[in-house]
């Protein structure tokens, strides 16, 4: 069992990988919707008040902290152990903390409120116009080691092409420099189908580099698979559908992180790791990085796929809980208690 295999893992101690993150960030509000003195605690109610005429609702503020998927998911690396180094957009307060980590800015941060259900949280973003401007010059012109080093650390968490125009080209030119890379972890965030088509366009060329690994939530999987030949499938994670998507990406993998379980196309064919049984808290914002992180930096340090996902479905549903990001020692303390039995 995979979860057996990754608490012997963390137990016996990981061996640190290299990792990189880019190239966005963002300061995120955390609200509670209220209608009066009443919580909106769904969707369905929001879509229900909204239906019956109400037009005004306020936002009780939770918290504010520093984030974005490149964000997040060095921050997960970085917890595991690993040596890290981020390149995002962090010009604001929020991000003056130490990290603990080497960090560098390419502008002005997004500014993301988080409007907090039970179940699911709606996120109403403020674009950065530094981010929908970026280059890939603008990585090359901060990074404080030669850029060929970046490009072939062990694993490069790739992140939010949704909000990043500049990453189609940026891919095709790192394509063009031909790194010594490893593995190369693309989480492209909410996709619009054309989105969709041209982000696979994009990792093509990627393949002769990289291990390309697309790692994706069911939304955007659908969005991916309806850009394929095949089209759109009433299951994004089915066997087909899956290996459509890795073939039109030229990818290593894809992989799916749902609620019930992540399920990967892979080389060796699918596998599924059902996710961990746990209780909500806060906010589910976040989890997804915090399992791309840990699944890329597992299959840099050429662990089997299942034992990796196994990895990112903990990392994602430690954060879940409520625990934070998760350390080698508290990931395997929420694993032995939650595993399935």
């Amino acid at each position: 069992m995979a979860y057996a295999d990754l608490l012997a893992r963390l137990r016996a101690g990981l061996d640190p990988v290299t990792v990189g993150a880019f190239p966005d960030g963002s300061v995120d509000d955390y609200y509670r919707l209220r209608d009066g003195a009443t919580t909106v605690a769904s969707r369905e109610a929001f879509a229900t008040a909204i239906t019956a005429g109400r037009d005004s609702f306020q936002l009780a503020h939770v918290r504010t902290e520093a984030g974005g998927q490149a964000v997040n998911a060095a921050r997960q690396a970085a917890a595991l152990g690993d040596d890290v180094t981020l390149i995002g957009h962090l010009d604001h307060p929020a991000f003056d903390a130490d990290f603990g980590f080497e960090t560098a800015s390419m502008g002005a941060p997004a500014r993301v409120r988080v409007c907090l259900f039970d179940a699911d949280d709606v996120m109403f973003v403020e674009e950065s116009a530094d981010l929908s401007a970026w280059t890939f010059a603008d990585l090359r012109t901060v990074l404080a080691e030669p850029v060929a080093d970046f490009l072939e650390r062990d694993a490069l968490c790739c992140t939010n092409w949704a909000s990043t125009p500049g990453l189609g080209d940026a891919m095709h030119e790192i394509a063009a420099r031909d790194p010594d890379g490893g593995v190369f972890c693309v989480d492209p965030g909410p996709l619009t189908t054309a989105g969709a088509r041209n982000l696979l366009d994009a990792l093509r060329p990627l393949g002769d580099a990289y291990e390309v690994v697309v790692s994706v939530n069911e939304d955007e999987a659908s969005r991916l698979a309806a850009a394929t030949d095949g089209g759109a499938s009433e299951d994004p994670t089915a066997a087909g559908t899956l290996d459509a998507v890795r073939s039109a990406a030229g990818a290593t993998g894809v992989v799916v992180h749902g609620t019930a379980a992540a399920v990967a196309a892979t080389p060796a064919g699918r596998t599924a790791v059902p996710t961990l049984d746990v209780s909500r808290a806060l906010t589910e914002t976040g989890a997804g990085d915090r399992f791309s992180a840990a699944l890329a930096r597992s299959l840099a340090d050429g662990w089997e796929w299942d034992l990796a996902v196994a990895a990112g479905n903990a990392c994602a549903s430690h954060y879940v809980t409520g625990a934070g990001t998760a350390t080698p020692a508290t990931l395997a303390d929420h694993v032995a208690t939650h595993r399935p039995t």
